[in-house]
């Protein structure tokens, strides 16, 4: 058994993405080694002493480090409520937690729920060790100027080969500055794996370190991509817009 450190484990509306507006219930798991100015919910970078289960009855605090058992018996109790689509693990990074993140997966699926999770996907390896057992993949992007580092674009190319036969989309977060060429960069490296990849362009929310790109780079950001993949929707971040989790 590995434990896992989470943040909150929570029933809300996925607001993110193809899937916005459908009934979730949300894992989030603790810690992420990048820093995205644009990021909203920097308190789960860090792995902190309990995590907030927002039960019907009343929150029920946990301490952390978690067993896969305790989180998924949570979980799919949440997930047993009328209109509950799909259980979403996210973060922070679920990838920086493979060993436990495998065997809470292995456990929700009992559920009969698509599991869905929502990672950067820098780490190749850890993705495919749980490839097997989730249903949906919102891939997100990373762009160099946004979240810091060296151009991490080549680890890329093998996670979405290694991940197109799944339920996959593209997410690429874009803010006030964002070049250009860097987001071309971007949308060729999805098409080169496959044009029918569905990309969402995610304006960033004046919540954190960057500002919202101008309506205008939107649309010409989504004029660029278009004649390169099949599918390209700008949507924002629904969920916040409603005051949501």
């Amino acid at each position: 058994m590995t434990e896992g450190w989470l943040h909150e484990i929570f029933r809300s509306v996925q607001g993110e993405g193809i899937y916005t507006g459908v009934m979730q219930v949300f894992v989030r798991m603790s810690g992420c080694g990048l820093s995205c100015s644009y990021c909203d919910t920097e308190a789960s970078k860090e792995r902190v002493e309990s995590c907030a289960c927002r039960m019907p009855g009343g929150d029920i605090e946990l301490e952390n480090p978690i067993s896969p058992e305790a989180a998924a018996t949570l979980t799919l109790s949440l997930a047993a409520m009328p209109g509950t689509h799909s259980i979403s693990i996210t973060g922070g990074e679920p990838l920086e937690q493979p060993g436990f993140l495998a065997e809470f997966l292995e456990l929700a699926r009992r559920g009969g729920l698509p599991l869905y999770l929502e990672t950067n996907g820098l780490d190749t390896a850890g993705l495919e060790s749980v490839l097997s057992l989730v249903d949906i993949i919102s891939l997100d992007i990373k762009l160099p100027s946004l979240c810091g580092g060296d151009n991490i674009f080549p680890a890329y190319r093998e996670t979405l080969s290694a991940a197109v036969d799944k339920d996959l989309f593209c997410k690429i977060v874009v803010a006030g500055g964002t070049g250009m060429d860097e987001f071309g960069e971007a949308v060729r490296l999805i098409a080169d794996v496959d044009a029918g990849i569905p990309l969402v362009i995610q304006p960033a929310t004046p919540i954190a370190r960057s500002l919202p790109p101008d309506p205008q780079m939107l649309l010409d950001m989504a004029a660029l991509a278009a004649p390169l993949l099949a599918d390209v929707r700008i949507i924002p971040q629904c969920h916040l817009m409603l005051g949501l989790p």
